[in-house]
Order: C-alpha cells, then sequence, then structure tokens
C-alpha cells in the first residue's frame, strides 16, 4: 500500500513539471501561476494589515479608557459648571431659563423646562465626569405657553 501512495505522489509530481515544464505552454502557465501567488500574497498581506491596524485602535482606546479611569483626576465645581452650560445648549431648547450651580460635584438645577426635554437632562448632566449626583430643582411644563422663558426656543 506504501509503495501505491509514493507511486502515485511520484505520478503527481511528474505531471505537475510535466505541466509547467511544457516548452511550448509552460512559459504562460508558470508566469499565470506567479500572478495568482503574488495576488494571493497581496491580498493576505492587506487582510493581516487591516487586521493589525483595528487590533492596534483597538488596544490603544482600551489602554486610554483604563489610564482614565485610573489618572481621573478630581474637576473643580467652576468647571463643572461651565461643562453643564456647555451642553445645555445641546438638551433643551431655553438653555437660558436654567441656573446651574455645583458644590463637591453634586450639580444643583433650577429654573424651567419642558416636560419632553426634563429627563433627558437630568440623565445627561448625571452621566458627566464629574458629577455625583444632581440636585432636581427644576418646575416642569408641559407647553411653553406663558412662561417667557421657555418661549421662543427650539431644541437642538
Amino acid at each position: 500500500m506504501r509503495d501505491l501512495i509514493t507511486c502515485l505522489k511520484a505520478a503527481a509530481v511528474g505531471a505537475i513539471a510535466m505541466y509547467y515544464l511544457d516548452p511550448d505552454l509552460g512559459r504562460r502557465r508558470r508566469a499565470q501561476l506567479n500572478d495568482k501567488v503574488r495576488d494571493a500574497c497581496d491580498s493576505f498581506s492587506q487582510c493581516v494589515r487591516s487586521e493589525g491596524s483595528q487590533l492596534a485602535h483597538g488596544a490603544r482606546r482600551v489602554a486610554r479608557e483604563v489610564e482614565s479611569s485610573l489618572t481621573a483626576a478630581v474637576v473643580d465645581d467652576y468647571t463643572l459648571v461651565e461643562n453643564i452650560r456647555a451642553r445645555l445648549g445641546h438638551l433643551v431648547s431655553s438653555p437660558d431659563a436654567i441656573d446651574v450651580s455645583v458644590n463637591d460635584g453634586i450639580a444643583s438645577l433650577a429654573g424651567h423646562v419642558l416636560s419632553a426635554e426634563h429627563k433627558v437632562l437630568i440623565t445627561a448632566v448625571a452621566a458627566m465626569a464629574g458629577i455625583r449626583s444632581v440636585a432636581d430643582h427644576l418646575s416642569v411644563f408641559d407647553e411653553p405657553g406663558a412662561m417667557p422663558p421657555l418661549q421662543g426656543g427650539s431644541p437642538s
């Protein structure tokens, strides 16, 4: 049985050699094989570069997240107030109707807000870095109605 397998292997190698070393068409066949091998190598190397790049970006992102969680600096109250004020325009239609203060990481929101924007505002402020909790002193209204601070704005 072993001799038969060895004989079949030798016949296959001989057929391949005859196919590629043929004096008439062998040169073209070898060039085609060369082109196919180069294309396969190029595709493989491009795939490896792409996957490697994605892996490197993911590793850098994880490293930044770990670093920021380990070195989270305490943000002063003034900076927190400014950060909240900067976000208000994206969260509510009338940011001027809301007074913001922060004391030791506890954000206090007072003023007037529409009911459709209330939960989004509280959730977004509570999720901000440096905010430990939110004290909600807002007056909630379904419609702007006769409240001048709530009139004239449009949600962002």
